[in-house]
Formats: C-alpha cells, sequence, structure tokens
C-alpha cells in the first residue's frame, strides 16, 4: 500500500508539474509584445481633445491613460520628458481611457480635466490629479478634492463645479473612451506613435522614435 501510494504521489506531481508548465508556456506565448503594434484599423477624431505641440505636426502621439490608474502615474515621467523635449515638433494628444470598472473615480477625475480645458488649464489639472492621485482617487466624495484642486490652479471656482456637478464634458470623456475601445485599447497607458500601437516607452525610446 504504501508504495502504491508513492506512485500516486508521484503521478500527482508529475501531472501538476505539466500542468504549471503548459500554463506558464501560455502565458508567454499570449503576453503583449514589446514593440510596436500596427493595427490598420485604427481611427482618431482629436477634435475634443487638448493637446500639447503644432497643430499641423507630421508626427502625432495619442496617450490613451486613466487618472485614477497607479501604471499611469507611474509612466508620467516618461511621458513628460517626451513631451517636453518633442513639443516644438510633435503633436501630442490626450486621450481618456478610464477603467472604470475597477477605478470608480476615474471617470470623474476625466471630467475634472476637461472641466479645467475649457479654461485653458488641462494640462495643469492632468498634472495635479496625478500628484494627487492618492488623495482623491480613494475619496467617498473626490468632488470635493477636485474642486480644492481647481482653486488651487486658479480657475474660476464656480464654473468649474457647475461643469463639474452637472458632468457637463462626460459625453467628450466616454467619446474619446469609445474610440479607445473601437482600437482595442485594453490597458493603459497605451501610446500610439502614428498608429504604431506601444507600451511603457522609455526616454530612450521615445528619443529613438521622435529625435529627427
Amino acid at each position: 500500500m504504501p508504495e502504491a501510494s508513492n506512485k500516486g504521489l508521484l503521478i500527482g506531481v508529475v501531472g501538476t508539474a505539466v500542468v504549471v508548465f503548459g500554463g506558464l508556456v501560455w502565458a508567454i506565448l499570449s503576453a503583449p509584445p514589446s514593440g510596436p503594434s500596427v493595427n490598420a484599423k485604427v481611427s482618431f477624431n482629436d477634435v475634443n481633445d487638448a493637446f500639447i505641440g503644432p497643430e499641423s505636426a507630421t508626427t502625432v502621439v495619442r496617450l490613451y491613460s486613466d487618472f485614477q490608474c497607479p501604471a499611469c502615474k507611474a509612466a508620467e515621467p516618461s511621458i513628460n520628458y517626451a513631451i517636453e523635449k518633442y513639443k516644438d515638433t510633435v503633436k501630442f494628444i490626450w486621450k481618456d481611457f478610464p477603467l472604470m470598472s475597477i477605478h470608480p473615480n476615474a471617470r470623474l477625475g476625466a471630467n475634472a480635466a476637461r472641466c479645467a480645458q475649457d479654461q485653458g488649464k488641462f494640462w495643469e489639472m492632468k498634472a495635479k490629479l496625478y500628484e494627487e492621485q492618492s488623495t482623491w482617487s480613494t475619496s467617498n466624495d473626490p468632488s470635493v478634492d477636485l474642486k480644492a484642486y481647481a482653486l488651487a490652479l486658479g480657475l474660476n471656482t464656480e464654473s468649474f463645479a457647475s461643469c463639474l456637478d452637472n458632468r457637463a464634458d462626460d459625453a467628450k470623456v466616454m467619446a474619446s473612451y469609445q474610440e479607445g475601445v473601437r482600437n482595442s485599447v485594453d490597458r493603459t497607458p497605451t501610446v500610439f506613435v502614428g498608429d504604431d500601437r506601444r507600451f511603457n516607452m522609455t526616454p530612450a525610446e521615445w528619443d529613438q522614435l521622435l529625435a529627427h
């Protein structure tokens, strides 16, 4: 009986190892590539989106992001590096992609940035939202914090509060989100350089792509 039991245990261990190995192989094969992914079907409508750079630039970078996303905050230094270095020749366009199922305050954060955009301070609010992410993103009533940021940025607080409370720009946020869905965006941040989709860009990779 002990011998039979040991054989059974050995078979079970081997079987488990095979399953685990198979799972690892599947995960490796199904992981997204680190390089560019070209999707011929992508299309963009940038009419309502905030941007930095020449309006008619030949190189266009689109940034799909989520204000409550920790990975997006972590990517900010590299993205800001690219913007500061190449904004004279490259057009950088913001795209809202709030992951609402896991980031319940992201949509309201996106609305706050759009309301700031109405007063010409989108990029300032963007920076503030990432800087204060740990505060407003975990709040049960983030609108209080968002309105405080508007005051700190020198916005017309009455107009901002009305915009935020009435979700005046929510249709723009959701149009951007739906565009991302159509373009197969499934995580944030996702970057499109032209039609090439990329992830986790380092400063060196930005230089390789954008330096002329």
